[in-house]
């Protein structure tokens, strides 16, 4: 199949789950802001959601928006991944971004991100679960879905010129890219969604950002109580990640072979390879090693995380966000079809081996 640099097809409309996955991410960053001022003022709460409706139904719907290809094909109502719905008040303007309208894009925008900053100070821990949650948000967007976006106006776009060109002679009939059997047979195209043959650096930073996110919650709770529980949590974390995972589940893994000496992975890049490969997929024995090393790893800071409501919660949210992201994005194109979580249809996997 083909290399992590093979351009993913474009995206021409938008799903149910991506709108809720998407505005799930958004709403984050605005919920722990929201939080912060609440315990101050209610009334500045509704200034905040006001501020924030007023410059995502108007500023952006007027200034951004009305330039975007999803606007444009859309009739009575926007049908997009973050404004799904909302009627289309303003006339549609297929002509690029004029400066005063991008100059009034980002006016408008700082004081979305900016307004809660007062109040966050105040508590270290909501300012960077602020700060995290918005870069979470953006990383992902630009990671997944800026790639395949047709909102060429758009300054986080990062579909390559060629696919540009290629979708403008076309008349913008690329297809979507769900992934199915038929989109990755077509490996080749402008319409395949390629398996993942080999992982890059970037993707081990992004998903260690995003899982450190969860250890870094769970880690702080325990610190706060105890220095010596703090290292329990942190040998456990290191022995399952560094040993029982990767004997019992990593050494099956066709990515486990890539790369020299050490790991060439989306989880553990430049890990040493300690074991050998194992040329066939996991057994039941060594799925029920691996669920009980990952149920400890979860399930051993809760007591801590209960006397830190906040903690908990972030926790629990950094969790489904790992989850939700990793299947959404990853377990469709994964070559290791030993997992129980892949999700590459049977006769894909079969052409593969092939």
């Amino acid at each position: 199949m083909s290399s992590p640099g093979v351009p993913l097809p474009l995206k021409t409309e938008h799903s149910t789950r991506d709108r809720l996955y998407l505005n799930f991410l958004n709403v984050i960053p605005f919920l722990i802001g929201s939080i912060a001022i609440l315990r101050d003022s209610p009334k500045w709460v509704a200034v905040y959601i006001g501020i924030a409706l007023f410059f995502f139904l108007v500023i952006e719907l007027r200034f951004a928006c009305t330039h975007c290809s999803y606007y444009i094909r859309s009739k009575n109502c926007v049908k997009c991944m973050m404004l799904p719905g909302i009627p289309k008040i303003f006339k549609a303007r297929p002509d690029p971004h004029s400066p005063i309208e991008k100059a009034i894009l980002a006016l408008g925008a700082l004081p979305v991100f900016l307004f809660p900053v007062y109040w966050l100070i105040k508590d270290p821990l909501l300012l960077g679960a602020y700060v995290v949650a918005w870069a979470l948000f953006f990383l992902t967007a630009r990671r997944y879905e800026c790639v395949r976006c047709i909102n060429f106006e758009c300054p986080m776009n990062r579909v390559p010129a060629e696919v540009k060109e290629d979708f403008e002679k076309k008349g913008g009939l690329s297809g979507n890219i769900e992934i199915s059997a038929e989109n990755i047979r077509l490996s080749g195209t402008d319409r395949c969604a390629s398996l993942r043959a080999e992982h890059e650096f970037k993707d081990f930073l992004y998903w260690n950002f995003v899982t450190l996110t969860i250890l870094f919650s769970a880690g702080l709770a325990i610190g706060i109580s105890s220095t010596g529980w703090l290292l329990t949590y942190i040998f456990i974390v290191i022995f399952h990640f560094g040993i029982l995972e990767q004997y019992f589940f990593c050494t099956h893994c066709p990515y486990f072979v890539r790369g020299e000496k050490c790991l060439r992975c989306m989880m553990n890049w430049g890990w040493p390879r300690h074991f050998k490969p194992v040329p066939y997929p996991p057994g039941k024995f060594d799925l029920a090693i691996t669920s009980l090393g990952f149920v400890i790893v979860i399930f051993f800071p809760l007591p801590w995380l209960l006397k830190v409501p906040f903690l908990l919660g972030t926790y629990l949210v950094a969790i489904l966000i790992f989850l939700l992201t990793i299947w959404r994005y990853e377990c469709g194109r994964c070559i290791y079809f030993g997992c129980p979580f892949n999700r590459v249809p049977a006769e894909v996997r079969k052409d593969y081996q092939k």
